[in-house]
This record gives structure tokens, sequence and C-alpha cells, in this order.
């Protein structure tokens, strides 16, 4: 039999029981809860990180618990696991029925050294190395011993250094921090889970119980005759663990223990909040851990007064702490306490390093041929980026066809190479000269410049002509003339540009006017592209000939009419009609009733009639109508059904609660009747057609978003 047939096997077994015997009620058992606590590796490349998980509701017996990293899987009857590597995991357990499961249970890589990449260098070339990843100091050192890191900048995390010969450095530091809470539940956010107690839980203690405790959020809620300024610690809304102190067994009694994985040698700090509930007697709590006293204190002399207790714990060979808390008090007069926000953390001190290398190689000096001497102005090829001894650079400055300069050779990094020179000798040109180009409009006619200057040099001009705008034009000597660069400038006056009036925003389709083929200041002209009141459009406006002015732009809004859809359906009890679409952002809506009167102004309403609807939507002055017919309104799981054909409560109807699956069993956990993407089918016959007697038949819905409901539903004809 399958698991879901078991459960549902023995919930009527328990319900059949019941109706006979206890006034038709049914005792479910409590749903399987799953909690944990973690804690990472304390430092890079330990695998110390820990889960502990806890169980609580469910039916007995529990299996182990299962953790997984997606490629290991590890049990543990207890919940502990230890040793664990940074990762993703995740933690599962099954009572009898079921499995419970946390996913996503993330242990964080420690922080390590960042330290910058190797490099190769010149002899005597400064290097930066950089090391980030601890908030305490740093220390380098250099194999062989390099005279640039010094005392001075030996304890930076930026020295610059200058070997002379390959070197391998080394940088150390610490990482000090405390860890995480190692306690389980310490806050008792969890209710009663986590710890172990030699004294009894009560929900509540009604008139007191010695030797007796409750998880609350106040005192006066588990025992009404506590004082009501008995609050829990933490802030927010956080619970307690509140204590009727033991009269028995010499205090002995356990109030509260839990076992923790430690690291030997590790020191750990242990802490509690304590405030006394009622005197004359206040509780005198003794703290063990591995059965040896660690401290004794007495709670506070006054009501209602927290006060935080702290101690240090050595944990030496041990490899876990059994941490147990005892009041030593055993009168009945007062002894009444609250603990709070129990913390178990350590400091942990990781030793970091790491290395890098720079190697040194040495320099060679590129070697070029020399360049004959040029007129200014002659084409001059580029410089050779490789030397004749095979080294790779850059040269600078740019290089200058008009005067004689000296450039220098750059060697490319990695090479380790010395610059390199080279002169070119420039001999001086004549200046061409040009009669000057009177001023013209924007847009004139140009001619085109002389390729021949007044006094006789020959050449080409640049840029090209441009009769929009004030250009300096370059005459360019052709080769072998020993001529300098001339100019002329040819100042073009700018345009007046068109002004007009804008033009209102439309809807889509709207008549739209024709542009004017004048502009606001005298200009005329016409326009491109073509009007269209269907999209929002820039038209550009060009001026005729001779007027001595720019083109203009208008642009004309055209607003679409807003594109959206109506959905109806359940939304827990209530019937809701919503929207949805382009163009309802920031729009307006009025919802109409079958007499077109408003009944709502917002994107969703909820109805309680079926009838004929209808929203009108608006946005930036356009709008549209739509309506929706709604005929069922229905958002509950019907109790009964009467399928007699009197068209009252024939069919089982969840047509509007989106059912995947509906499955009916009889009283004796058989299912006789199952459908997937129900709406209201079934009229009380079998699924194969035949008549069910009349009766209470115990239902399981399964919804499409994953939830499941079940219930009981009676036939009656």
């Amino acid at each position: 039999m399958s698991k879901i047939a078991t459960s549902l096997f023995l919930i009527l077994s328990v319900f059949m029981y019941s109706e006979n015997t206890d006034n038709n009620k049914t005792n479910l058992p409590p749903a399987l809860v799953l909690s944990y606590s973690s804690t990472s590796p304390t430092c890079p490349g330990l695998n110390n990180g820990t889960i502990n998980g806890t169980v609580t509701g469910g039916s007995l017996p529990y299996s182990n618990f299962s953790l997984s990293n997606g490629t290991t899987i590890l049990t543990s009857p207890t919940g502990t696991f230890s040793n664990l590597a940074p990762g993703t995991y995740t933690l599962s357990i099954s009572d009898a029925f079921s499995t419970v499961t946390q996913p996503d249970i993330i242990l964080i890589v420690p922080g390590d050294l960042s330290i910058s990449s190797p490099v190769t260098v010149c002899a005597g070339t400064p290097s930066t190395l950089s090391v980030s990843g601890s908030t305490t100091s740093y220390l380098w050192s250099a194999n062989p011993a390099d005279s640039s890191l010094t005392s001075s900048n030996n304890t930076s995390a930026t020295p610059t250094v200058s070997p002379l010969a390959t070197t391998t450095y080394t940088v150390t530091s610490t990482s000090n921090s405390p860890s995480a809470n190692m306690v389980t539940n310490g806050d008792f956010s969890q209710g009663n889970t986590g710890f172990t107690s030699d004294y009894q839980y009560l929900v509540n203690a009604g008139g007191g119980v010695q030797r007796a405790y409750g998880v609350a959020t106040t005192a006066i809620s588990w025992f009404q005759s506590f004082p009501s300024c008995n609050i829990e610690h933490t802030t927010g809304t956080g619970k307690m663990m509140v204590i009727d102190g033991s009269t028995s067994n010499s205090g002995t009694d356990k109030v509260w223990g839990q076992t923790i994985t430690v690291q030997p040698n590790q020191t750990y700090t242990f802490s509690y909040w304590i405030q006394t509930v009622a005197l004359p007697f206040p509780a005198n709590i003794e703290l063990k851990i591995n059965g040896v006293v660690i401290g004794t204190d007495l709670a506070p002399s006054t009501q209602c007064s927290w006060s935080l207790r702290t101690y240090t714990w050595n944990s030496g060979t041990a490899t876990s702490a059994q941490i147990a808390i005892y009041d030593k008090v055993i009168v009945s007069g007062g002894n009444d306490f609250a603990l709070d926000d129990i913390s178990f953390t350590t400091n942990v001190v990781c030793s970091l390093s790491k290395t890098v290398v720079i190697t040194v190689t040495p320099r060679i000096t590129p070697t070029f041929s020399a360049l004959n001497p040029i007129c200014a102005g002659a084409t001059l090829s580029a410089l050779p980026t490789t030397s004749n001894n095979s080294i790779l650079g850059t040269w600078s400055p740019a290089l200058n066809n008009l005067a004689t300069t000296t450039y220098t050779f750059a060697p490319a990094t990695g090479q380790c190479a010395s610059n390199g020179s080279l002169t070119i000798t420039v001999n001086p040109n004549v200046t061409p000269t040009f009669t000057t180009v009177n001023p013209i409009c924007s847009g004139a006619a140009l001619s085109a410049l002389p390729t021949t200057s007044n006094n006789s040099i020959s050449g080409t001009w640049s840029p090209a002509l441009n009769n929009l705008a004030t250009t300096t034009y370059t005459f360019a000597p052709a080769t072998g003339q020993c001529a300098s660069n001339g100019t002329i400038s040819i100042t073009v006056n700018p345009n007046v540009t068109p002004t007009f009036t804008a033009v209102n925003p439309i809807c889509s389709g709207a008549a739209l006017s024709a542009l004017p083929t004048v502009s606001n200041n005298a200009i005329s002209g016409s326009w491109s592209p073509a009007l269209d009141n269907s999209t929002t459009t820039t038209y550009t406006f060009i001026p005729n000939l001779g007027q001595c002015s720019s083109n203009a732009t208008v642009t004309i809004n055209v607003t679409p009419f807003p594109e959206f859809s109506i959905s109806a359906g359940c939304n827990g009890s209530d019937f809701v009609l919503s929207t949805t679409g382009i163009g309802t952002t920031n729009a307006s809506y009025i919802w109409f009733d079958n007499l077109h009167q408003n009944i709502g102004n917002t994107s969703s309403i909820t109805i309680t009639n079926e009838g004929n609807y209808s929203l009108e939507l608006s946005n930036n002055g356009c709008r549209e109508e739509k309506p929706i017919t709604i005929s069922s309104i229905l958002c509950s799981v019907p109790k009964g059904i009467s399928p007699n054909g009197d068209g009252d409560n024939d069919t089982f109807d969840l047509s509007n609660l989106n059912v995947q699956k509906l499955q009916i069993f009889n009283r004796y956990g058989m299912e006789v009747y199952s459908k997937s993407n129900y709406s209201n089918e079934w009229v009380g016959k079998s699924n194969s057609g035949e008549e069910l007697p009349d009766g209470t038949y115990y239902f399981v819905v399964q919804y499409t978003n994953g939830k499941i409901k079940t219930g009981w539903v009676y036939i009656n004809k």
C-alpha cells in the first residue's frame, strides 16, 4: 500500500472510531516540523562546519536525519553533523507518513588573503605587490632577500619593490573574529525544541507546578500568579523559558541542556540572560560543561529585571560540550525565574599566508636603420614597430613631417629592452598663398578651392567643403615641392531656425490638422513624413531654398487606447474581478454593474452577485470599456450535495477554485471517485458510474498552486 493510501486509511480509521465513540470528532497528528542551526568553517582550508537539526510533531517513529551536498549523503540519528566543508546542503527527515526537507543551508567559505598576480619585469623595474582580505597587519618577506623590501614598506598592503633577480614574496597575516551562536534555539523562538530538561514541560501551568517549565512571551501567560512585567528579553515578538524551581533531588535536576560540537584547544564564551519571576528566594544557577562546574550565580534579587551571565571555557581535548544549567535552590518560596538568549561562541584565529613570484629578465637595446632627410610636409612612412634585433614597441611623439624630430622607441612590456631613438631631419618648406574667399550663407553654393597656390604650389585640400558651417581648410602640397601646408578659412553665416506652435497630444485615430507651411517667424517650407494619427511621430520642416534657415522639428504625441483584459476568480472566500494589460499603469478605473451603475474605481473589486459587469479604463484622456459575464461566484467547498435532478446542489461545485485533482473516499478509505482538472462534474456516482449511497465521504482537493485541502462531504438524495 502506498504512503498516501496508508495515511488516508489511518486517518479514516481514526475518524470511524471517533465517530462511534466520541461524538464524531477526528484526531489528526500534528504537522512534522524540521528546524536547524549551523556554523560555517572557521578558517580557509578547514572543514569544521556544523549543521544541527531538530524535529517536532508528526508521527513516530522518525527516520535518521539525512544531509546532502548534491554528491554525498550523510545520516545521523541525532541531527548533528560536523566536520563539514563550505557548500550548500539539504537537510531532511521522515516520520511514519511524510518527509520534510530544508534546502539551501549554506556554509560560507571563510575569507582568505587575496594577493596580486605573478608578473615578469626587467631588472630594477618597480613593481607594486598587493594583498587584501585581513583586518590585521601584514608582513612581507622575500627569497632571495630584496633590498627594496625594507622595514618601511614590508608591513604595507601595497609595497613597491624593485628586484634585481627572480624573487618569491610571501605575505602573512591573521584573522580574528567571533563565531556565530552555536546554541540551537537559544532565543526560544522555535518553542520547546532543540534542548533537554529534567523538568516537566507544560503549555500552561495553571495554578503552578514545581519542577516544571513553559516557553512563553510573558511569565503571567504561563502561570497566572506570576507578575505581568516579566516579558521575554529579545527585542521583537520572541519567547523565553519560564521555570517553576524544583524542590527535590538536591538541585541535581537539569533545567536546560544541549550538546554542541567543539574544536579541541579552543576558548569558548557561554552566556545567558536571567530574571527573577518570584521572591523571596532567588534561584542559584550552576553551569556545568562536560560535568565540570564552570560557575554559580544567584538570579537577580529584584523581580522583572534581566541580567546577563557570561563564562569562558577551554575545550582542551574535548570535541563536544555537554552544557547543563541547574538550580541549586530547592525551597518552594520564590525560586521562580526565566531564561532567554542563551549563547555559545568562540573567537577564531586563522593564520593566513600567500606567495607570489616576480620573474626578472635582462634588458636589450633595440637598433634601427637610419632614415634619409625629407622636405617639410613630405610623406613620412610609419616607423618600424619591430627593431632590427626583434624588439617590439611603440614610438613617441607622433610623426612630424614639418620639423626635424628625435623619436623615442619604448619597448613593449615583457621584453626587458631599454629605450631606443631615431632622428629624422626635415628641411623647411615654402608657404603657399591663396586669395581670400568671401563669406556665404549656410547651404549656399560653394565653389571648389584652387589646387595651385598664387605662388605656384600644387596640392590638395582637406577636409571636404562644408557649406553649413565656418571651416578652416588645409592645403597639403604635392610630394617633392618642399612646401609647407597652407590654410583658408571660409565663413558660413548660420541660418534662422523656424519656430512653430506646439500641437496638443491626440488619442490614436483622432483627426489631425495639416501642419503650417510657414513658420511663426515667416520661414516657408515643407514637412516630412506624411501625417500619422496612429502613433507618436516627429516631423521635419525643410525650408525652401534661399531663406538661410535650418531645418526644424515638431513632435505630435499620439496616446494609444488602453489594451487590457478582465479576469475573474476566487481570492480566499472573495470572488474578485481584476484587470491587467498595456496602458493600465497610472490608469483610472470605473466598474459598472448590469444597470451601468458605478460600483468601484480600483484595478480590482470584490462582487457578491452573478450577472453582467463592465470596466471603463481611462489613461491620458483615452478610454475603453469592456464587458464580462459572471455566472458563478462560489468560493468555498460545499458541505454536501443532493443529486436528485432538482437543479439545486446536484453537483459538487468547485468551478471557481482552480482544482488540479479531486479524490473521493468512502468510510473505509477506498477511493470511489477521482478526476483531474476538476470543475463541478461529481454527482454522487463512483468512477464506474454507479450511484453511491447517502452518507459522509472524505475528499482530497489538490489545487493548481500546489496546496491540498481535505474534509468531508455528505450525499443526501
